[in-house]
């Protein structure tokens, strides 16, 4: 295949999604600036989202479109209004809400094929869909694309590369741009954060995809995790080594550069809980492998016309009229139940649950966000004493030695769930001990600042930094249904003694 033909699907997705934004809907006199209108609206609901603003529903978008439509002198109704937006939501019919979509070219295959794709989606942080609340939209990454698309280095919209333009930008002083480039920055952690949560939902309702769904395909080796959060978290730190220079610059520039890194803070905090996320995540599947295998072939064949009607009702009767009535009562009563979007409802029915699905849900909280149960931090200092003590005197542990530790210590360790977690989220990346004042997303400074109010001889590692190294000379640690590879975490010299 020739160089210059190879990704030219990808290009083509791109290019297409530019060139149908604003088409297919009849706007009179403004058809002509259909795209710049729409194209407008895209970037307001842009600058919402990443400000958390949950302002987003349909009629929301309406009247940001009529904003915008008085900002560029149109005098148009309401009605022309409305059908920009939806023009924006759906493709032709706004009544069939169905994707945009087009025949693109495959230079594997050599074929034309059908791609779909939307520039909004419902938004389920801020939807509250359950409480009888209006859907909230975002942005697709084909929409983000759309926006950053101007930008040359930008491939695929991609964390690392964004996060090396705005290294470029503050090392060259243009802390204007740079602004700009650390809300990119914030938005593209944040996608990845509902990406994280929206997988673990996903796994919730259908643990197959662990293994079936192409989306999981991104799923990397732990080694290659920890390498890109490593190479990440340098990223950051080469940042702030800036700071430290701003002297250098004129009074209004460091001004701009002040408000720079204010938000740049706010991009390193959130990419420290993507971290935890991914982590979570990676033993979330562990588990899920170990104590639910069935899980991933069992479906349930069960159906309400062969099992229920059929082979009961039809059979056998019913042993009073009452009970027909009760079946069909919630089919034809006057109050409706909430229902929800179509789309939506459809992802909820992937696949029919079984018993050992079901199990599942029972173990955790149904909430949007999915948080673990709250951890007894007490017990977790007790057991991680013996581990920092073991990393003061030699300057290293490895989770092996907890093989033949005693049953009752052991249990207290199988307890609870946030234990292991510590040691992954160790072994996944390095950190750098250091006290915060308040609790921190940061699972393993939380358990150092406990540790340090517990006992102050802990405070002598103030500085020092933890890194991992996998033994693999060593049998893996197994207690019961756990399986744990054979890492050892390091005590390493703070930064400030290699320099």
């Amino acid at each position: 295949m020739d160089r210059v033909e190879k990704g030219l699907k990808d290009r083509l997705k791109k290019t297409q999604a530019i060139r149908m934004l604003g088409t297919g809907m009849d706007v009179g006199d403004l058809n002509d600036y259909a795209h710049e209108i729409c194209l407008l609206l895209l970037l307001k609901i842009f600058r919402r989202e990443i400000t958390e603003n949950p302002n987003r529903t349909r009629q929301d978008l309406i009247y940001m479109t009529e904003e915008i439509l008085r900002e560029m002198d149109f005098a148009a109704s309401k009605e022309v209004a409305e059908r920009l937006v939806d023009g924006v939501l759906w493709y032709k019919d706004p009544n069939r809400q169905d994707p945009f979509s087009c025949y693109i070219f495959d230079e594997e295959t050599r074929s034309h094929e059908l791609y779909k794709f939307r520039y909004l989606k419902p938004d389920r942080e801020h939807s509250q869909w359950e409480k009888g609340g209006s859907t909230v939209y975002m942005l697709t990454e084909e929409a983000q694309e759309i926006i950053f698309i101007t930008r040359e280095i930008l491939e695929e919209f991609g964390f690392d590369i964004e996060q090396f333009y705005t290294l470029q930008l503050i090392k060259s002083g243009n802390f204007n741009k740079a602004q700009n480039s650390v809300s990119n920055l914030i938005a593209r952690v944040r996608t990845l954060i509902r990406r994280e949560k929206d997988y673990r939902q996903d796994v919730l309702r259908n643990p197959q995809i662990i293994f079936m769904d192409s989306k999981n395909s991104r799923r990397k080796s732990e080694d290659e995790i920890k390498r890109q959060f490593e190479d990440e978290k340098k990223v950051f730190e080469d940042m702030f080594s800036w700071k430290n220079r701003l002297n250098s610059f004129p009074a209004e520039a460091r001004t701009e550069a002040e408000q720079v890194f204010e938000s740049l803070e706010v991009a390193r905090a959130l990419h420290d809980v993507l971290a935890k996320l991914v982590v979570e995540n990676m033993a979330f599947e562990v588990e899920i492998r170990v104590k639910y295998p069935d899980s991933f072939w069992k479906t349930s064949n069960l159906t309400f016309k062969k099992d229920i009607w059929q082979n009961i009702i039809d059979k056998k009767g019913l042993a009073n009229f009452d009970v027909l009535e009760s079946l069909l009562n919630p089919l034809f009563s006057p109050e409706v139940d909430f229902i929800y979007p179509l789309e939506w409802a459809w992802e909820e029915q992937k696949i029919k649950k079984t018993e050992a699905n079901e199990e599942i849900y029972e173990d955790f909280d149904e909430e949007e966000t999915w948080q673990p149960k709250s951890a007894d931090w007490d017990i977790i200092v007790e057991l991680w004493e013996d581990i920092f003590d073991e990393l003061m005197k030699n300057n290293e542990f490895s989770i092996t030695e907890l093989q033949d530790i005693d049953s009752f210590k052991k249990q207290k360790w199988l307890m609870q769930k946030k234990n292991i977690e510590l040691f992954m989220m160790f072994v996944v990346t390095e950190v750098e001990l250091k006290l915060e004042e308040q609790e921190t997303n940061d699972d393993r400074l939380e358990l150092f600042r406990r540790l340090c109010d517990k006992n102050p001889k802990y405070k002598k590692l103030i500085g020092r930094r933890i890194s991992s190294v996998n033994e693999e000379d060593k049998e893996p640690l197994r207690w019961e249904e756990l399986y744990v590879s054979p890492y050892k975490i390091k005590l390493l010299p703070s930064k400030s003694n290699l320099e």
